[in-house]
């Protein structure tokens, strides 16, 4: 008896570390995140980029900027693992869905499709909002 309760009590934990892992911490997303590695289907690109970070608002705004002068921004909603990103400097405004992949108080990490390619891109915490 004791050792099927203990399986029991196991799988509880275990089922409900899975189910938290598959919603955001949207108290850590708030804040100014520097990118620091980017990969195309699991390989490294070399790229600079001090020019690439990502700001997010309390108030559900966000801020994306890239290599050269692109720059977007709008507002963000999450749903279990995934940003939706709106743009709102497009006509019409364009949403883009990205997958967290992992979220921490100092590590972002998201994955992204561009046509075929898988894109991950990490990012560290530079300061908060």
């Amino acid at each position: 008896m004791k050792k099927q309760y203990l399986t029991t009590c196991f799988l509880f934990a275990l089922i409900a570390g899975w189910i938290q892992g598959c919603f955001l911490d949207k108290e850590q997303l708030p804040g100014n995140w520097q990118a620091v590695a980017f990969y195309e289907n699991g390989h490294q690109v070399n790229t600079v980029l001090d020019s690439v970070s990502l700001q997010f608002m309390p108030d559900g705004g966000y801020c994306f900027y890239s290599q050269g002068f692109y720059r977007e921004s709008g507002t963000y909603r999450t749903s279990a693992s995934y940003l939706f990103l709106t743009d709102t400097t497009t006509t019409p405004p364009q949403e883009h869905t990205v997958k967290v992949l992992y979220l921490s108080a100092d590590t972002l990490k998201i994955k992204m499709m561009r046509d075929t390619l898988e894109q991950v891109l990490f990012l560290a915490r530079t300061g908060t909002e």
